[in-house]
This record gives C-alpha cells, sequence and structure tokens, in this order.
C-alpha cells in the first residue's frame, strides 16, 4: 500500500533547469525532505521566485538528490523551470484527498480515530 510521506519546511532549489517532458530533477538538498521507500509518494509543489507560477508534481522516488515525478498533478500544467526554482512540501488538496483516503482504509482494519481527527483538522484548515 501507497504510503504519503510530508515533513514540516521541506524545501530546496533546482540544482538544474528542467523542460516540461523530464520524469526526473534534481535538487540542492533533499535533507528536509522525508525518505521514500518502495511505494512511498511525496508531494512537491515547483515554483517562481515570486510564487506566482506553479506546478505540483508526485514524486515517486529520491535517489541522492534526484526526484523521480509525475508531472502536472492535480489540474497544474507540467512547466520549464529554470535553475534555483523553488522545490517544496505543501498541503494541496491532492495531499489532502490521499491523506483522508489513506485513513478511511486504515480505519477499516484498525480503528484510529486521533489520526482520523488530524486528517480532517488539516482538511479543514484547523
Amino acid at each position: 500500500m501507497m504510503a504519503i510521506k510530508y515533513s514540516n519546511n521541506a524545501r530546496s532549489t533546482l540544482a538544474a533547469a528542467i523542460n516540461s517532458t523530464v520524469t526526473t530533477l534534481s535538487v540542492a538538498s533533499t535533507s528536509t525532505f522525508p525518505t521514500l521507500g518502495g511505494g512511498d509518494v511525496m508531494y512537491l509543489t515547483l515554483s517562481d521566485n515570486l510564487n506566482s507560477v506553479t506546478e505540483i508534481v508526485k514524486c515517486t522516488a529520491v535517489s541522492g538528490t534526484t526526484c523521480t515525478i509525475v508531472r502536472g498533478h492535480e489540474s497544474t500544467t507540467a512547466l520549464s523551470w529554470i535553475t534555483g526554482s523553488h522545490v517544496q512540501i505543501r498541503i494541496t488538496a491532492g495531499l489532502i484527498t490521499d491523506l483522508l483516503t489513506e485513513s478511511t482504509a486504515a480505519e477499516s482494519t484498525v480503528h484510529d480515530p486521533i489520526g482520523a481527527s488530524v486528517a480532517m483538522a488539516i482538511a479543514l484548515g484547523g
């Protein structure tokens, strides 16, 4: 089963420019990102320096400072990005939806009212 990984204040920058078709990106550092095991994912948001343009990607693997990604998630468009563009873990609608789905699946086998309450509080902005 897929596990969604996240961490507080996870951020880096692109170490090299990418075009809109690549499925890997290199970042300056992965030290603030969570470790992904087999089947784990994390959602990354790419943005320009003004945060006026964004793309959400699903990261499916990390090797060193290289992330394997699925482009243009959550109705965003795969774009070209320059070196130094921001790469961050942010709360997104897809992350919340997947967390709620994961929590619901876990509750069907193990009752976890705290986990469900936390997921709902995040979803509701609390």
